[in-house]
């Protein structure tokens, strides 16, 4: 009897660590919701109570992809899938507590697998249609909207722009239709949406999108920052003052939720510091846009930290900054383009060549 009330003690104790992680997650507070779920996991490894374990082991995986460590993230949600597709787990995981951590892994894990170049992006959809497959013989079908979403940025990384639009939207709808399914925020819903129409070229949809997330006051610090570089990218070719005012609001917002939110913002900020002329402004950005980027691992956000402060290198008409640079800006290149099969990134790696050899020969 003993024994079992100390089980019992310390499982409520493990969920207790639990709801404290992602209570501050939704608050924000990244770094303290991942160190109460590493805790959480640790101990529930101790209990033989499989949905107790992917309930921490998702509460980790949310605040280790947020601060920007998708590896280790992926690991924790490959991990729920196992214990799902086990079927001496499956009657135990079969409730609604359980149900809502392997679908957010699910959509998860492609959201991480999209930053990591050793699985080639196209195959993502394969995991997708297995989430579509999880959820209509779970009777979830409600909960598309997380998997409508990743499908229209898998094919935004491959650069089907009318698809990912697509998806985007029928996300969005079926989010409003269906606001209690697990998954991202509406607000979230509504940026990603954002972000494809303005990739597309539809700036004026776009930053009605981007507007209604800082409308929201559900909104988040991530999403309000979200928010604000969006409507920096969308002023930069029609109000420049405007676009530097709107990066500095997102980095701002973005700086306490880690890595994965801050290099977006300050790569919007790097490009608009250069198209107000303040090349200085443009180089600290860059600086802290690399140191930012090395936090996360992978080729994504060194690619386009590296990329973006070539930019700014050559800009600056610094040929020996600019020629280390692209050395990185290569390798990570050719690392993006492999899982893609395309070109899209050592083509803008070409260009950034054809720039220093330009350079080289006015000098």
């Amino acid at each position: 009897m003993r024994a079992e009330l100390a089980e019992d003690l310390g499982a409520s104790a493990i969920g207790l660590l639990v709801d404290q992680a992602l209570a501050a997650y939704g608050q924000d507070r990244y770094t303290e919701a991942q160190a109460a779920a590493q805790r959480a996991v640790q101990a529930a490894r101790q209990f033989d109570d499989p949905v107790l374990l992917v309930r921490a082991l998702r509460a980790e995986a949310d605040a280790l992809w947020i601060l920007g460590d998708d590896g280790a993230a992926l690991a924790r949600y490959t991990e729920i899938l196992g214990l799902a597709g086990d079927p001496a787990n499956s009657a135990r995981l079969d409730d609604p507590v359980a149900a809502d951590s392997i679908g957010r892994a699910h959509w998860s894990w492609v959201a991480c697998a999209r930053f990591i170049t050793a699985i080639p992006v196209r195959e993502l959809f394969t995991a997708l249609d297995a989430a579509d497959q999880w959820l209509g013989a779970t009777g979830r079908r409600h909960w598309r909207a997380a998997v409508l979403q990743q499908r229209s940025q898998v094919h935004a990384q491959l650069g089907e722009e009318e698809a990912a639009v697509s998806y985007a939207q029928e996300a969005l709808e079926v989010k409003i239709a269906h606001p209690e399914a697990p998954g991202n925020t509406l607000a979230s819903h509504r940026f990603l949406l954002a972000d494809m129409l303005r990739t597309a070229g539809r700036r004026a949809e776009a930053v009605e999108q981007y507007q209604a997330v800082l409308d929201d006051p559900r909104a988040g610090n991530y999403e309000r920052a979200v928010g604000h570089q969006g409507l920096a990218w969308c002023a930069l070719t029609t109000d420049k003052p405007t676009a530097l005012h709107q990066a500095r609001l997102a980095v701002q917002l973005a700086e306490p939720s880690g890595a994965e939110a801050l290099c977006p913002a300050l790569h919007v900020l790097v490009i608009a510091c250069r198209a107000n002329s303040d090349l200085d402004g443009a180089w600290q950005a860059a600086t802290r846009y690399l140191e930012a980027a090395a936090t996360t691992g992978g080729h994504t956000r060194l690619f386009y930290a590296t990329w973006a402060a070539c930019g700014v290198a050559l800009a600056r008409r610094d040929a020996d900054g600019a020629r280390d640079l692209l050395v990185e800006v290569d390798k990570h290149a050719r690392a993006l383009d492999a899982a893609t099969g395309g070109t899209m990134q050592t083509d803008r790696a070409r260009l950034c060549h054809d720039r220093l050899e330009e350079l080289i020969r006015s000098t």
